[in-house]
């Protein structure tokens, strides 16, 4: 089990955008690869403002749990197998260290649901003070548009999370809606 405080900035491009700061990075880009994030809805993670998905990648897995954790999130990760995925989809009883902590939050691992996914063709460049990811997100047959830096210093994070925008005359308010967000209001 992997635990980490998730700080990021991200804000939501129009295509136009996305293509010209990928080409502005593109001898800068580390990876570049697709991942699938299957999500897993229930009532008390919606009133906990919990996140809870399974995420494909690289035909690896991990279950990710998020969790406010005083201004930012608490990401708590753990790889699992394909088998553990496909149980956990079809409601059969999987122990983990994500589970128990569901569990002790009253609910029940049975009746998470899985009613959408989201597929993103993810460019990732390392920075300075951290990762900038162009996200190309594509669920309900919809797709939309990333930017997302996910930093290790908040202060110096952000600042430089506005020079990166800055040239493209974005402006930033606070961060979009999470992916999961997104999806819920196409519903």
């Amino acid at each position: 089990m992997n635990e980490s405080i998730e700080i990021e900035y991200k804000i939501l491009l129009t295509k136009d955008i996305f293509n010209q700061i990928l080409l502005d990075y593109k001898d800068r880009i580390t990876t570049d690869y697709v991942q699938t994030n299957y999500y897993l809805i229930h009532p008390i993670l919606f009133q906990k403002r919990y996140m809870l998905r399974i995420r494909k990648k690289n035909e690896r897995y991990e279950l990710t749990l998020k969790r406010p954790f005083q201004y930012n999130r608490l990401e708590t990760n753990i790889d699992i197998s394909e088998e553990t995925k496909d149980k956990i989809l079809n409601h059969q009883e999987v122990h983990n260290e994500i589970m128990d902590i569901l569990k002790d939050n009253g609910i029940d691992p049975l009746e998470l649901e899985n009613q959408f996914s989201l597929t993103t063709h993810r460019y990732d460049i390392q920075l300075e003070y951290g990762t900038l990811s162009l996200d190309e997100n594509t669920y309900l047959q919809k797709k939309d548009y990333e930017l997302e830096y996910e930093v290790i210093d908040e202060k110096k994070g952000y600042q430089h999370f506005l020079q990166i925008i800055e040239p493209y005359h974005l402006q930033y308010t606070g961060n979009c809606a999470s992916k999961i967000k997104r999806v819920l209001n196409q519903l």
